[in-house]
């Protein structure tokens, strides 16, 4: 499962873990983002999570997902988190659903289901070596310059207000000095 599935982390989730051979179930709230995510490997392109915002959300619901990616938070995580398989695990890098998370830990006690989160700030240099190697090579994406975006620095308001809008998918890449 990947959440957030047309921003920049998602794209590249859905990417990489499509080249490695997963089944990958995207998840979106563009409706109009189902060819771009298939031709990214994605087996299938769901609405956002929960797929019923109205409804309660239960500790543990159906197992669907063997793991998950998520750049959304919130809500979504707790949904994704309580429909994990039993030792499956969730990779969180996002919050736009909003910092709380409302849950509880029957997922990880009863399942044994892993949150696992991102850290860049202190990772150590030389593990980030080892993987921007890997990310060249057998984690390479396959698609990247189809979701690439590319604009100057002086445009990053607008970046970020297409973002803040959910009109903007990919990820960009700002250039300074007139790189671009």
């Amino acid at each position: 499962m990947v959440t957030g599935a047309t921003g920049g982390v998602g794209t590249v989730a859905v990417d990489i873990l499509a080249g490695l051979g997963f089944e990958v179930v995207a998840s979106t709230g563009k409706t109009d983002a189902g060819d771009r995510l298939a031709a990214l490997g994605a087996k299938s392109v769901i609405g956002r999570l929960p797929e019923d915002p109205e409804a309660g959300l239960r500790p543990l619901d159906k197992a669907r997902w063997a793991g998950a990616v998520d750049s959304v938070g919130g809500k979504s995580l707790a949904y994704v988190l309580s429909s994990i398989r039993y030792g499956g695990a969730a990779a969180v890098s996002g919050l736009t659903g909003g910092t709380a998370l409302p849950t509880t830990v029957m997922p990880f006690i009863l399942r044994g289901v892993a949150l696992l989160g991102i850290d860049s700030a202190h990772f150590a240099i030389d593990k980030r070596r080892e993987l921007w190697a890997r990310l060249g090579k057998d984690l390479k994406p396959q698609h990247l310059s189809d979701y690439e975006n590319y604009a100057p620095v002086t445009e990053a308001e607008q970046v970020l207000s297409a973002i803040r809008a959910g009109h903007h998918s990919g990820r960009t890449v700002l250039g300074v000095a007139g790189e671009f």
